[in-house]
């Protein structure tokens, strides 16, 4: 290559980084519905809050990205009202005049702006990620390694709280062929009851399907050393944060007494999480959100922490749309030792979605977008019938 080839490369890399200045920054907040109930260990859903932001450049490109919670503050402190209050009082100023594409520089600078907040900062970067794939034209998965995969399998939440309920779409989603592994929400019965109903549901689908329950930390260490055994003996075949998110230790002790893997989610937020966990061999996979670590940057540390420690990686799920489940495709596309399957399933668990083209599930597996950035555009009529007003 000669020095005047260089030099017309150079030149053309720094017009791309001079347009790509930061000029607006807008977020919206839509209430998508779902296709039935949904319960967590502290609250039931029939709706589900979105707060889309929309990053633009001085070239005119724009970078999408999404935040939602599990219906409002409980899990994570952040509620839609505050991530959007965080993003338009405080990030936006911050962000106008940036290089759009140094997005490593710019989350630091938002880490000097709001402690903590890491769901207003994930749906940030997914936007500054898309809007550099867009620039770039490649999918986010090339910025952050290339790809490994091209699809993950699912695990399907099931969270009616009515075994035969249950049952009978557990086996609908197995005709269709979506999926044959489920996750159950737990935690908003008694222990009995929970046994009971976890009971039910292992008799009914162990023979054809794997079954795993999600605690959401309900339990304290003493209910699930008594309890716990009990499911595994009904056949249940991995727990999800079965005690509280700080008692790391209790996870670790719990985890030497029963057979049935532990997975950590709450107790998983940092990359210092990651390393305590790993270093008191307190669970048996991670399970990895972006919106709870603040991004797909911090959840690759995340997963780099458990591969040098020997530790499988789980994809979580706060059931996005198919803006935050593209997002959450691409590390699970680029990243090898995220192999426990995920949970990415917001797209056809909600009644309708908000982009051109939704995320693509066949064969029970999800499938990586491999157009520029996230590979999504927003239906922009769909996103006027949903605007909350």
């Amino acid at each position: 290559m000669t020095m005047k080839t260089i030099k017309k490369v150079e030149t053309q890399i720094m017009d791309l980084m001079a347009v790509e200045t930061i000029q607006k920054v807008e977020t919206q907040i839509v209430d998508l519905p779902l296709k039935r109930i949904h319960k967590f260990s502290v609250t039931s859903i029939v709706t589900k809050a979105y707060l889309i932001v929309r990053i633009y450049s001085a070239n005119g490109l724009m970078g999408i990205g999404e935040a939602t919670t599990p219906g409002g503050p409980w899990w994570g402190g952040e509620a839609i009202e505050s991530i959007k209050t965080i993003i338009d009082e405080y990030f936006a100023p911050c962000l106008i005049g940036q290089d759009a594409l140094n997005i490593n520089q710019i989350m630091a600078k938002l880490d000097k702006v709001a402690v903590h907040n890491t769901f207003a900062k994930a749906a940030v970067e997914m936007s500054l990620l898309d809007l550099k794939g867009r620039a770039l034209n490649v999918p986010i998965y090339q910025l952050l390694g290339g790809l490994y995969r091209e699809s993950s399998r699912i695990n399907w939440p099931l969270a009616m709280g009515d075994s035969k309920a249950d049952i009978a779409e557990a086996e609908q989603i197995m005709d269709d062929g979506i999926a044959h592994d489920f996750k159950v929400k737990m935690g908003y019965l008694s222990p009995q009851d929970d046994v009971n109903y976890l009971g039910e549901l292992c008799k009914g689908l162990c023979d054809k399907a794997t079954v795993r329950g999600d605690l959401n930390a309900a339990w304290n260490e003493s209910q699930a050393r008594v309890w716990l055994p009990a499911l595994a003996d009904h056949g249940m075949h991995l727990i999800e944060q079965p005690m509280e998110s700080w008692n790391k230790a209790g996870m670790a002790r719990l985890r030497s007494m029963i057979s049935m893997p532990i997975l950590a989610d709450e107790s998983l937020r940092t990359t210092q999480d990651a390393l305590e966990l790993a270093a008191l061999a307190a669970a048996d996979a991670f399970s990895f959100k972006p919106l709870k670590s603040g991004g797909l940057l911090v959840c690759q540390q995340i997963v780099a922490i458990a591969a040098a420690s020997g530790t499988s990686c789980y994809a979580g799920t706060f059931l996005e749309s198919s803006i935050g489940t593209s997002s959450m495709m691409h590390l699970v596309a680029a990243t090898p030792n995220i192999d426990y399957g995920n949970e990415l399933v917001g797209p056809i668990w909600l009644a309708d979605d908000i982009v051109q083209e939704p995320m693509e599930y066949r064969d029970g597996h999800v499938w990586v977008k491999h157009g520029p950035g996230l590979g999504v555009d927003l239906d922009e009529d769909k996103v006027k019938h949903y605007l909350r007003s």
